[in-house]
């Protein structure tokens, strides 16, 4: 019996690492997820109203965990639409994988005026 109450707290014990190793990991993608979005979005500010005018309707980005271009591990999706003229709304998701497959996003919105209007706002 007493074999059996060891047994069910070590299989406890192994569960509860292995659920605090998951969200370890979904916090730290978070947090890698977000500083990519705001890199984008500086990047952004540093351009012209040309340059942001002339942005295509959307693209995709591959980012690895380093935050080097050219990785799978991150999926960057910038979307661009006009809001009124003079003014882009720059919709930015990144998406992952996490360590149990299930696919997991980051979402920030961010207004560009030709004035110089920029406003971000973040989703989780």
């Amino acid at each position: 019996m007493a074999v059996a109450v060891l047994l069910a707290g070590v299989v406890g014990i192994v569960q509860l690492i292995s659920f605090g190793s998951e969200m370890i990991d979904l916090s730290r993608k978070q947090t890698v997820a977000t500083q990519i979005i705001h890199r984008k979005i500086d990047e952004l500010h540093l351009s012209d109203w040309a340059s942001v005018n002339a942005l295509p309707a959307s693209a995709t980005f591959f980012i690895n965990s380093n935050g080097q271009k050219a990785g799978q591990d991150f999926s960057c999706t910038r979307a661009v639409s006009t809001v009124e003229t003079g003014m882009k709304k720059i919709t930015f998701t990144v998406s992952w994988r996490g360590r149990t497959g299930v696919c997991c996003s980051r979402s920030c919105e961010t207004y560009f005026g030709k004035n110089g209007l920029y406003v971000v706002y973040q989703r989780p």
